[in-house]
């Protein structure tokens, strides 16, 4: 068995095996999840021994409706914050709804064997890679104050930021694919009103033409000024660069000078790169 039918195993597209199964909870083992990994195996009815038992699974009803069920969160017949590969009834409530941020720390900290046993297979896979379900921010942020504000974390926020060229372009500002709101810290409320403020404090962040320092105000910063008589209002404008002073630059640095581009001037909107 390979990588990708170990993929398609885990969302349904192909029947699992014993060996898949019993594979799982050896990852969950190693994983520092025992007590997930044995409740695993005893639903599925498989041992450690089963590892290279290649005969078909014989767990039945997963609950799963579609293939969406699969990668909404919540376990089956549910969307959620995280992924279970078990039913969350025990502390989610009745099949249909939102398994909230909120739910799962509650059940973490107040029912660990209820919460245990939601976790398994490709879901705690999902989870531990810091991956996030599909539509999971648009619900969390629709409950409002009760919401929590969830992001990706690991190879999930590598992913989701497109990685250090990514985060180079956003000014190391979060992506909306890395938390529900950027600019509120992972964990905080996503009460309407602290995220409106925090919108506000936050400003508009540079472009990149602009932390590069190839927009116009750049090239020249204090340009010379003239008397512009054509306008109604007479006003100043910038004057032109002296053919003079375009030849001088023209000419090749020396010494520790660096020589990227000819011109260092806003000539007719183009900025060069060259530096002194």
């Amino acid at each position: 068995m390979g990588f990708f039918d170990d993929l398609a195993m885990g969302f349904g597209a192909k029947a699992p095996t014993k060996d898949y199964e019993a594979r799982t909870a050896a990852t969950m083992e190693r994983n520092r999840n025992p007590g997930g990994a044995q409740q695993y195996r005893e639903s599925r009815g498989v041992t450690s021994a089963d590892i290279g038992n290649m005969s078909p699974s014989t767990y039945q009803g997963s609950g799963y409706t579609s293939f969406f069920d699969r990668i909404d969160g919540g376990g089956p017949g549910r969307s959620g914050a995280r992924f279970s590969s078990g039913d969350t009834s025990a502390f989610a409530g009745a099949p249909g709804t939102y398994v909230s941020e909120q739910m799962y720390l509650d059940a973490e900290k107040n029912q660990p064997d209820a919460f245990a046993q939601t976790q398994g297979g490709l879901a705690s896979l999902s989870n531990l890679a810091g991956f996030r379900p599909y539509g999971s921010y648009d619900q969390e942020r629709g409950l409002g104050a009760k919401g929590i504000n969830i992001g990706t974390s690991g190879i999930g926020d590598y992913f989701a930021g497109q990685g250090a060229i990514g985060n180079f372009i956003r000014g190391g500002v979060p992506s909306s694919k890395q938390r529900v709101e950027p600019n509120v810290p992972i964990g905080n409320s996503l009460d309407p009103a602290a995220v409106q403020f925090l919108n506000e404090q936050a400003g508009e962040v540079p472009s990149l033409m602009e932390r590069l320092r190839l927009t116009p105000e750049f090239a020249n910063p204090n340009p010379p000024m003239i008397f512009n008589s054509d306008n109604d209002n007479n006003s100043l404008t910038p004057a032109p660069p002296k053919i003079e002073e375009i030849i001088e630059e023209q000419a090749q640095p020396t010494g520790r000078q660096v020589f990227v581009a000819p011109l260092r001037r806003n000539l007719g909107g183009i900025v060069s790169l060259g530096r002194r």
